[in-house]
């Protein structure tokens, strides 16, 4: 029986790991540091409190046990890859065997050394730890101005840095809670603001110019104050300083300007790009070491035409399952195929119940195409939870 190893429990793994299970001669194990999935793209939402946490994750103990007794999940750290005599070190002192390897082992928020103090004053929230301590640290400030008359007369601001999908999207949804907040509760909101710094000459670069007008539109209409056009030089402890001279005052810093593979990639020697992403032969193999895939966040993926991909979920869960499906080519003998990886589109919340779908073709704005992107997360997301909820009730069974 072959050994399969999933490093990483985010969209491309366990995409990989659903096509994966349905091999009955291999032995597979999806190892993460945390024990379920995140479903990053309903994070924002967490934040803005309108959804509960149990519905941004996945079990991923219940879900792996649900595929059968061939299907492993481990709840360890990786520490080392040892390419070469095939093992995967991990915490506890725990040492795996493999005989193919998916490294999904996802991206964290790159601070970039450059910007001076970035790192100590910024905050990332991509993970959902990262989420929550966003989430609680506006709960705790909104909580003490309904409490203190005094305090909810004092002007507050939050700096999100960088205006592309994630800074928008997290930009407009908190905007929105907090003018939902202050209305229910009749307050105030002007003493409330949320920057959103752009070093480039427009927020969303590279996407389409409607979808450029439109996003800025809607953040115009929620309050957000939006700073195009020059870049994040120097962060202290209560002020950002741009390029440009310009300093923004803030009471909490958000930085979602760019990712770097997890740490567990740097250990590898294989080609890497300058964000620290594993470059990979068309086929998501390491070059040298066939047995080998690289997907989602902790590669650099292109489409057939050589463009580079966005690191978006819906092309982690091409590449998780395409790396699988090479796995299935392989055990049969038969060659790796090419990656034909696309974006087919992107859907940006922009706060409530207004989104905008961008399907390179056409687009949809506002509650329609909110409908739109909520009917994708629940085609991939309920799926999952009828999987998981099975297979606890025949663990109960079995219990009893």
């Amino acid at each position: 029986m072959k050994n399969i190893l999933i490093i990483g429990g985010g969209y491309a793994g366990v995409s990989a790991l659903r096509e994966l299970s349905k091999i009955d001669s291999a032995k597979i194990t999806l190892i993460d540091r945390h024990p379920y999935h995140f479903l990053q793209t309903e994070g924002y939402e967490l934040v803005a409190n309108t959804i509960p946490f149990d519905k941004t994750i996945v079990n991923l103990h219940t879900l792996s046990q649900s595929f059968g007794e061939n299907v492993t999940f481990l709840h360890q750290s990786v520490e080392n890859i040892d390419l070469n005599n095939k093992k995967v070190e991990c915490s506890q002192d725990k040492e795996l065997s493999y005989d193919y390897l998916i490294i999904a082992a996802g991206s964290v928020t790159r601070f970039f050394k450059s910007i001076q103090g970035l790192e100590n004053c910024g905050h990332g929230v991509k993970s959902l730890t990262g989420a929550f301590r966003l989430k609680q640290f506006f709960e705790k400030e909104l909580f003490m101005r309904l409490e203190s008359p005094s305090h909810a007369k004092r002007h507050y601001s939050v700096l999100v840095g960088g205006a592309g999908l994630s800074g928008v999207e997290i930009a407009a949804q908190m905007q929105e809670y907090f003018n939902r907040y202050y209305k229910s509760n009749t307050l105030a909101c002007e003493s409330l603001k949320i920057h959103l710094v752009s070093g480039s000459k427009t927020i969303l670069k590279h996407m389409h110019p409607k979808t450029i007008e439109k996003s800025r539109e809607r953040l115009k209409d929620l309050g957000v104050i939006v700073h195009e056009g020059s870049h994040i030089k120097k962060v202290e402890k209560d002020k950002a300083i741009l390029e440009n001279s310009e300093e923004i005052a803030f009471d909490f810093m958000i930085f979602t300007g760019g990712i770097t593979a997890s740490p567990i990639i740097n250990k590898i020697k294989t080609p890497k790009n300058k964000l620290g992403q594993i470059i990979p032969e068309p086929t998501l193999q390491l070059q040298n070491h066939k047995e080998v895939f690289v997907a989602g966040d902790a590669a650099e993926l292109r489409d057939i035409s050589g463009k580079l991909l966005p690191p978006t979920a819906h092309v982690a869960m091409q590449s998780g399952k395409r790396a699988a499906k090479n796995i299935k080519l392989l055990m049969k003998n038969e060659q790796a195929a090419f990656a034909h990886l696309a974006q087919e589109g992107i859907a940006i919340a922009l706060g409530g119940k207004y989104a905008i779908l961008d399907l390179k073709s056409f687009r949809i704005y506002g509650f329609l195409a909110y409908l739109a992107k909520k009917t994708i997360e629940k085609i991939y997301k309920w799926p999952l939870w009828a999987i998981c909820r099975v297979s606890r009730k025949k663990r109960c069974k079995k219990k009893s």
